[in-house]
């Protein structure tokens, strides 16, 4: 027994029966049967037994190196140094993001779950963060953070178009936008950016984007032929002076201002005394800063003022056709662009220049 691990503690008690003793490894106490161990040829010790038997186990279940980088670069990302086993995090760079990560070797190549936290939404950020961040893909947010995995309403730094990608999408794709992801003459985009602008087209899409297309101005129904590439970086119908549909300069009208957060977008107006118009914007979301009562077509030269000045600043729209059913888009301005103290210096601005008229 002594040769086999053990020192026997007590007089030998029989073959079959336990004898106890004292296991020369580890110094605990062994209670194996003298057959056992010399006939069936068992470890004396059971401690012992179970530390090898597990060292067995963890070498059999051990990942070669070679496969481990294998299996996550196949996930997106590349390792930054040597494999370091399963229990600890491995530094690493995702391939879509170009952020540096620790990753969990089992929770990639058992859970099945994605290498990178950044990308799949799991990362927390702050709203700084994540306004840092979305300015950095080309996108210049116009609300708060929502989430990764919710959309946010943005617009492209590059045709200053207002989309909605999530962060996460935004990190994944090539394009950030949907517009700039396709060709301004795609049918179906150059329709949206029309309407988008007040405009309905009167014919198919031009040949190129810098020939003339008929169309007629939504909100006075004139014929106009403007250009598609100038329509894309205006953002604005061309015909903006013209007389309000619904409008009668001739009664007294408001000028209003409005504002939407959720929409992040500021609203100029006109509307004739005793209508709905104001309401039907609050229906849909916006609030009422300021509004004053003049002479109708006083209010029509005022509200023209104020969408003179945000052309001169070549401030793009807040809002697109889709935002406001009830019309109205193309008086709007996002906030990010002019904040609600610069619009209330526009509105009074406005107004002041329409009583130095004599008018008011």
């Amino acid at each position: 027994m002594r040769d086999r691990g053990t020192d026997p503690q007590v007089s030998y008690p029989g073959a079959d029966k336990p004898w106890p003793g004292i296991c020369q490894t580890c110094k605990r106490e062994t209670r194996s049967s003298y057959s056992s161990v010399i006939t069936r040829g068992q470890g004396a010790c059971f401690y012992c037994g179970q530390r090898k038997s597990s060292a067995k186990a963890a070498e059999k279940r051990r990942v070669r190196p070679e496969a481990a980088v294998t299996v996550i670069r196949a996930a997106g990302v590349e390792p930054l140094e040597d494999f370091p086993g399963t229990q600890v995090t491995w530094r690493c760079r995702c391939n879509t993001c170009g952020k540096e990560i620790d990753v969990w070797y089992s929770s990639v190549a058992y859970a099945g779950n994605g290498a990178c936290y950044y990308c799949s939404g799991t990362m927390r950020l702050t709203d700084e963060e994540a306004h840092a961040e979305m300015l950095s893909l080309g996108l210049q947010p116009l609300v708060t953070y929502p989430g990764s995995n919710v959309a946010w309403r943005s617009r492209c730094q590059r045709c200053k178009k207002i989309v909605e990608p999530t962060l996460c999408n935004a990190r994944k794709t090539v394009y950030k936008c949907r517009f700039c992801a396709r060709v301004a003459t795609d049918p179906e985009t150059a329709l949206e950016i029309m309407e988008d602008a007040g405009l309905t087209p009167l014919v198919p899409v031009p040949l190129s984007v810098k020939l003339p297309w008929p169309a007629r101005h939504i909100t006075c129904g004139k014929r106009v032929a403007p250009t598609l590439d100038k329509v894309t970086q205006r953002k604005r119908a061309p015909c903006r002076h013209c007389a309000k549909y619904g409008f009668q300069p001739n009664r007294p009208g408001y000028l209003y201002l409005l504002v939407n957060n959720a929409l992040g977008a500021g609203k100029i107006g006109i509307c004739n005394e005793g209508t709905n118009r104001i309401s039907d914007h609050e229906r849909y979301g916006w609030s009422l800063v300021a509004r004053q009562l003049l002479p109708g077509h006083l209010a029509v030269e005022a509200e023209g003022r104020v969408l003179d000045r945000w052309a001169l600043l070549d401030l793009p729209l807040g809002a697109g056709r889709h935002d406001m059913p009830q019309g109205g888009w193309t008086e709007t301005v996002a906030l990010v662009d002019r904040d609600l103290g610069h619009l209330r210096e526009d509105y009074s601005w406005a107004l002041e220049a329409v009583a130095c008229a004599g008018s008011v």
